[in-house]
């Protein structure tokens, strides 16, 4: 009795399976277009969420690129102060490879460009806490950055809303040693990259690409404080500064 129920429910089994795949096919088949379009939006999901990953890795990681090498003493200060408005300073610092240090609180965010206009931000869209909670000026002590030429993002950040960063990019730029041509591809990259950081990190970002990111040269901005749009920045080394600490 008991192998007979067994065997019809196993009719039954096969003959929904029956049933149903040629309805599945059908449908396919109908739409061919459609299931396309849907697979190739699949496809483009997870190969999103497979970079998103990997870059929550990195940030998890910290690990400062070895030609990063040089600790520099980065003074930001806002050129204008709106007494409605908390003035929450991050800077973030890009090399030419695209790579990219966010200096918060505590820690460091490590994030990523690439060459084809594209930037990896995890967190952006969280809150994040400010090294210099609501001054309009900070002091970012003894931060690696590249020995070569550098870019330089400075955010005023704003707690995210529904899930959206809101967070306002002020100004960007690029320090270099030199001005000549051999350092003109590099300078290119490094302006690439700021623009697609700012428009990954906030919604604010978009004024970054309608200008030209201005190219300074380290020297002048280590010997006079340098005004960019709506900050200021100095630069000082940070190697005496780190030798004298125990």
């Amino acid at each position: 009795m008991k192998d007979g129920i067994r065997q019809a429910g196993r009719r039954q089994s096969r003959e929904r399976a029956g049933f149903f795949a040629p309805w599945i096919l059908a449908r396919l088949l109908r739409s061919p277009s459609t299931a396309m379009v849907r697979i190739r939006g699949l496809v483009g999901f997870l190969a999103l969420v497979m970079v998103s990953i990997l870059a929550a890795l990195k940030v998890s990681s910290g690990a400062t690129p070895g030609s990063w090498s040089e600790p520099v003493d980065i003074s930001v200060t806002m050129n204008r102060v709106d007494s409605t408005d908390r003035s929450n300073l991050m800077v973030c610092l890009v090399d030419a490879a695209g790579r990219v240090q966010c200096h918060p609180k505590a820690g460091v965010l490590v994030w990523g460009t690439s060459g084809q206009g594209h930037a990896v931000c995890p967190g952006a869209d969280e809150r994040i806490r400010p090294r210099c909670d609501g001054s309009p000026s900070c002091r970012f002590a003894s931060v690696a950055a590249p020995a070569g030429s550098f870019g330089l993002l400075v955010l005023r950040l704003v707690p995210p809303a529904f899930g959206a960063p809101r967070h306002d990019v002020l100004d960007a730029a690029v320090f270099t040693r030199s001005t000549d041509d051999d350092h003109a591809q590099e300078s290119r990259l490094i302006q690439a990259s700021l623009q697609a950081l700012a428009q990954c990190v906030a919604p604010s970002g978009g004024r970054i690409a309608e200008r030209p990111v201005p190219i300074l040269t380290r020297q002048a901005c280590e010997r006079a404080t340098c005004r960019l749009g709506e900050s200021s920045v100095t630069l000082s080394s940070g190697l005496s500064r780190t030798a004298q600490q125990p």
